[in-house]
């Protein structure tokens, strides 16, 4: 999608702090400095409330290297085969979603098909939002294994092929949920068993 507030004049490529104008080049280099920098989250996580600046700050935490608008939300709409939140719409929707979360608590006591059930939830509405001009997808599955690791589980996102999470994501924009819990049943596991 070619954009001139983020990309070079007459490319896809984003304008990016190494000045890298070559598509294929840029997404070597973003693949392993975003990899350094979930690595270093394995280890130190980004704190925050499980809210929108949270999000905002692992966005940016992982993407700093890259771009000069790591950790803000984008000004334009974009498309993946869907279209995702529009960007006029993208504080409204995040402060419906993120309140949400917050009324929750988090996952609160229960079982693990609960938090499946939760976190497949929130995953499949925040990859609707797409709040970011780049870097949705790593940043989102940063911040549900955080909110699963503070809630007493392990997310093993290995355990899901892109395919299956291209797949089960579509559904979810049609509000079935069910393809994105199965997945979630699959790759979570409880620290202490229930």
């Amino acid at each position: 999608m070619n954009d001139r507030i983020y990309c070079y004049e007459g490319t896809d490529v984003l304008i990016n702090k190494l000045g890298i104008q070559d598509a294929d080049i840029l997404a070597t280099a973003e693949r392993k400095l975003t990899g350094l920098r979930i690595l270093e989250l394995m280890q130190n996580p980004v704190e925050g409330g499980f809210d929108l600046q949270h999000l905002c700050d692992i966005h940016h935490y992982i993407f700093q290297d890259l771009y000069a608008w790591a950790g803000r939300l984008r000004d334009v709409d974009i498309a993946k085969g869907n279209l995702f939140c529009k960007a006029e719409y993208l504080d409204t929707e995040c402060s419906r979603i993120f309140s949400a979360l917050s009324r929750e608590r988090h996952l609160g006591v229960g079982t693990t098909q609960k938090a499946v059930k939760t976190l497949a939830y929130y995953f499949s509405e925040i990859n609707a939002l797409h709040p970011f001009r780049e870097g949705n997808g790593r940043t989102q599955r940063e911040f549900i294994r955080q909110l699963a690791l503070s809630e007493g589980y392990i997310i093993e996102f290995y355990k899901i092929t892109e395919e299956e999470m291209l797949d089960a994501s579509r559904e979810s924009f049609l509000c079935n949920y069910g393809p994105m819990e199965d997945l979630f049943s699959r790759c979570l596991r409880a620290i202490c068993a229930d």
